[in-house]
């Protein structure tokens, strides 16, 4: 009797067992490509903790042998270097450097000017896009504005001006700040001082005498462009007089053609009449 019970609770411990077996066959069949793909990433994270673990330990070794490596300087000694010795740099670094001053002079001249001409400036919005920044090149300055809207006109295109450096509207906005600051200078009595181009400390007491030299002579050359921009500015306001004034003539001679064709087109009743009146007021007249 025992037997036979051992062996029904064997058979079902089997049954089970091979249900089980059979359950996780099917799916590890079902998921075999999700089970690889998991199995493939937990191998390569592995493999790059590894890596990373040994790169650890062998940045660590360097630093050690690095450490170890520098002589030790006794208290009281100075550590002479060629490269931290004032006044001795490479010819290459100095032209570099001359460079820079020059550029950056240019640069600082051009900038006082057009902050001398526009007067306060508003803040700088940061994010604009080509479509904001051309709304503000659609309004064209004229020689017949007056001062005070072509400041308003420069300052709200300088409050584009570092947001138009990322739109293919960068150099038009320069050009036109450069415009309306010449035309500022030609209507108004203040005369713009240089020295507030050249303020930069760096460059303009730089132990290199070349440095200084360039600095210098890039705000000459800033001074040099900036007369020429307004010498071009006056040239632009002669061709607009004379484009307006050619412009007027036109319309007069278009006016006078139209009203001659409306006179033509009238009744000759009322020709008639009108022809009349004249010759009667001529005969007046005599």
């Amino acid at each position: 009797m025992r037997n036979t019970e051992n062996d029904d609770v064997s058979g079902f411990v089997l049954l089970v067992a091979g249900a089980v077996v059979l359950s996780v066959i099917s799916f590890v069949l079902v998921n075999l490509g999700t089970i690889l793909l998991i199995a493939v990433a937990a191998a390569a994270l592995y493999v790059l903790v590894a890596l990373l673990r040994a790169l650890a330990r062998d940045l660590r070794e360097r630093a050690r042998t690095g450490r170890r490596s520098v002589p030790r300087t006794p208290r009281g000694s100075t550590r002479r270097s060629v490269a931290r010795t004032p006044g001795r740099t490479s010819p290459g670094s100095a032209a570099r450097t001359a460079e820079l001053a020059r550029r950056s002079a240019a640069e600082d001249m051009r900038t006082a000017w057009i902050r001398w001409h526009l007067g306060t400036l508003p803040p700088q919005q940061r994010h604009a896009d080509a479509t904001f920044v051309a709304a503000r090149l659609a309004e064209i300055p004229h020689a017949d504005w007056e001062p005070a809207r072509l400041r308003r006109h420069g300052q709200a295109l300088w409050s584009v001006r570092d947001a138009a450096a990322r739109t293919p509207l960068h150099q038009e906005v320069e050009d036109r700040l450069d415009r309306v600051a010449a035309m500022l200078s030609e209507l108004t009595d203040e005369d713009f001082d240089t020295r507030c181009g050249q303020a930069d400390e760096q460059y303009l007491y730089h132990p290199d005498r070349e440095v200084r030299a360039a600095y210098l002579a890039g705000g000459s050359q800033a001074v040099e462009t900036i007369m020429g921009t307004i010498t071009a500015v006056r040239a632009r306001v002669r061709e607009d007089a004379a484009a307006r004034a050619a412009a007027d003539a036109l319309a007069r001679e278009r006016n006078a053609a139209l009203r001659a064709l409306r006179e033509t087109r009238r009744p000759a009743g009322m020709r008639d009449a009108h022809a009349a009146w004249e010759a009667q007021a001529e005969q007046i007249g005599r």
